[in-house]
Parts: C-alpha cells; sequence; structure tokens
C-alpha cells in the first residue's frame, strides 16, 4: 500500500512523497532490488540497494533506470502530475545490528518525493 504525503511550503510549491514497500516497486519497474551487504563492525552490517535485476532476463539495470521507471508509470497513470519533470528518491539502507546467520533482515521502504 503505498502512503502518500504532501507539503505546501511558503512559496506555494508542493511537495509529495510517496512510500512504497520493496515489492510494489519491484511490481512497477518489472525487476527485483539486488542488495548488497557490507560489514561495518563486528555486530554492525549495512544493506543497499546495488541495482534492480530485470524479471525477464538476467540483465541488470541502475537504480536511477528502475526508479525513471516507476516515475514514467505513476505519470501515466495519473498518480504524477503530467507536468511534473523531476523527481528524487531514496532506496533501502540502513545500518543495523546483525542478526543471527540464517535471519534475513533487508530494509523495505523506497521513497520517491517530487514538486509541483
Amino acid at each position: 500500500m503505498w502512503v502518500i504525503k504532501a507539503w505546501r511550503s511558503f512559496e506555494m510549491n508542493i511537495t509529495t512523497i510517496i512510500e512504497f514497500e520493496n515489492k510494489e516497486v519491484e511490481a512497477i519497474a518489472g525487476a527485483k532490488l539486488v542488495f548488497v551487504q557490507e560489514q561495518i563492525e563486528e555486530n554492525i552490517v549495512e544493506t543497499c540497494v546495488d541495482c534492480f535485476l530485470m524479471e525477464d532476463s538476467d540483465e541488470t539495470i541502475s537504480t536511477e533506470e528502475a526508479m525513471d521507471r516507476v516515475f514514467k508509470q505513476l505519470k501515466e497513470q495519473g498518480v504524477i502530475p503530467y507536468t511534473v519533470e523531476d523527481f528524487s528518491y531514496e532506496m533501502p539502507s540502513c545500518e543495523r545490528l546483525k542478526k543471527s546467520e540464517n535471519q534475513e533482515d533487508i530494509p523495505q521502504k523506497v521513497i520517491l518525493s517530487f514538486m509541483a
């Protein structure tokens, strides 16, 4: 389920933030998130999105290309106004305490924002 928040600044620009679950972004982009992990300290691991793996092939695309696909699809659906030309995004990343070896702890939110 998407979470959409909007703020109006003093100059009357409206900033809209759309929060997605990873699976929602994957469905819109037609590609799966590929995560990499880096051991920071003994009990701290950083997990970041490295790229996207296309569902219909072994081809990878950059996070920029995948999020551009999401942005364009949302514009086509009318979620984002057609007049909006630029956007920003935040991919899941977190520094956290390491859990037991057999437990996965993948960040679950992708955020896309734009001003109208």
